[in-house]
């Protein structure tokens, strides 16, 4: 494995906006690249969307990026720095050799649509056959759950998708997507590569499991009655109880659901659930609520929010990838965090950034904090909650035996 330098480019602007000064790092990188570039992304906090317009503008004529595509974060990740608490932006620039992109805005209409999947095919123009990978950016406001994405995994042919959802401001009504010059506010942005270049996804989970798996035995849409034939409310206290006192300190405010992944599987432990919030708790009739639907038969267990875990599975993914990636050539990255991890997780600055640097020493990153993480695995593309999704530029297997 190794990480290639001249092929990707980080950079953090804090406000105030200096135009100049974004022309200036443009025009440099552009000499500094390995090549011309392939693609850049974008992504500011909201306070600094404002500006989008004119920073993709900058990037295209100085940097003569043929595609900016980017959207508007609650933090910003840029090398090795996780910015959490501070207005800006961050620019990446992109050489992948041999590679093209196709990139598109997926309208509120394609998510609505009753054909759905063949929306999705029509928007993103035939091209499903030749992209390797997509990244995917949307906006949570105008579709805030992942009942779409099965359509979406039909459409691409269940190709590698990493991303996430997009932040607004707390006083603002939408989030912020961007594509070639357009603050779009609705629907979804996605940039497929095509050529020698794919993406390798890695997801990482900031939960664990407490307590016993369980059966769900009366559900109806997203609302859980029974678990093991008993309201789920009363197996919740019965297993909060059963906790040691530093678990329970622990579950205060972060006590979540993870949705079995894989219902063949004796045992379960981190990274092998969907985990969700608890929307809604009624004590009345003992029911949980949850933003995904459920069905009867389905496994869950609680999870609680758990630094020293998320560090632990984080770094053993990146250790297995790594071999995994041992004799394939990186370019670069893209890492969409949740904004339930971070500083808020693990108490400290700059966390992920520095497990990844400790496996992939000179790897430039760029990314952001997400509203709920978009990453494949097992051949479906999934929403996570508290997840770190990290995209690997990779060059492409040719071999015949090369994996789908």
């Amino acid at each position: 494995m190794s990480v290639i330098a001249g092929h990707s480019v980080v950079q953090y602007f804090p406000l105030p906006f200096n135009g100049v000064e974004v022309e200036n790092w443009a025009n440099a990188q552009k000499e500094a690249l390995a090549g011309p570039v392939t693609f850049a992304q974008l992504f500011t906090t909201p306070d600094c969307s404002a500006h989008a317009k004119e920073i993709m503008e900058i990037v295209q004529i100085y940097a003569h990026a043929p595609t900016v595509i980017g959207c508007s974060a609650s933090g910003l990740i840029a090398s090795d720095q996780e910015v959490e608490n501070e207005a800006g932006f961050c620019i990446a620039l992109y050489h992948l050799p041999d590679t093209n992109v196709r990139a598109v805005h997926l309208p509120i209409e394609t998510f609505v649509a009753t054909d759905r999947a063949e929306q999705f095919k029509v928007t993103l123009n035939d091209s499903t056959n030749t992209i390797n990978a997509w990244m995917l950016f949307a906006s949570s406001e105008s579709i805030g759950n992942e009942s779409w994405l099965p359509d979406w995994d039909h459409a691409t042919r269940h190709r590698t998708t990493i991303g996430g959802f997009a932040c607004a401001a707390t006083n603002e009504s939408a989030s912020s997507l961007y594509l070639n010059g357009k603050i779009l506010t609705d629907g979804a942005v996605a940039l497929g590569l095509e050529g020698a270049v794919t993406i390798e996804p890695l997801l990482s989970q900031g939960c664990r499991p407490v307590g016993s798996a369980w059966t769900i035995t009366q559900a109806k849409h997203n609302i859980i009655h029974e678990i093991g034939n008993r309201p789920i409310l009363e197996v919740l206290r019965d297993t909060l109880e059963g906790m040691s006192q530093q678990d329970q300190q622990k579950a205060q405010g972060n006590i979540f659901i993870g949705l079995v992944l894989d219902e063949y599987q004796a045992n379960f432990s981190i990274g092998d659930f969907l985990v969700r919030n608890l929307a809604a708790i009624d004590p009345q009739t003992g029911a949980v609520a949850i933003a995904t639907p459920l069905r009867v038969g389905q496994n869950l267990q609680f999870q609680i929010r758990d630094a020293h875990s998320a560090s632990h599975d984080l770094e053993q993914h990146l250790k297995a990838k790594a071999s995994e990636l041992a004799q394939r050539t990186i370019y670069g990255s893209c890492l969409c965090d949740c904004i339930g991890r971070g500083t808020s997780l693990y108490g400290v600055p700059d966390h992920d950034v520095a497990i990844i640097h400790d496996t992939f020493s000179e790897l430039p990153i760029v990314g952001l904090f997400c509203n709920g993480e978009f990453a494949t695995s097992q051949n479906r593309t999934l929403l996570h909650g508290y997840a770190a999704s990290l995209g690997l530029f990779v060059k492409k297997r040719f071999r015949a035996d090369a994996a789908p």
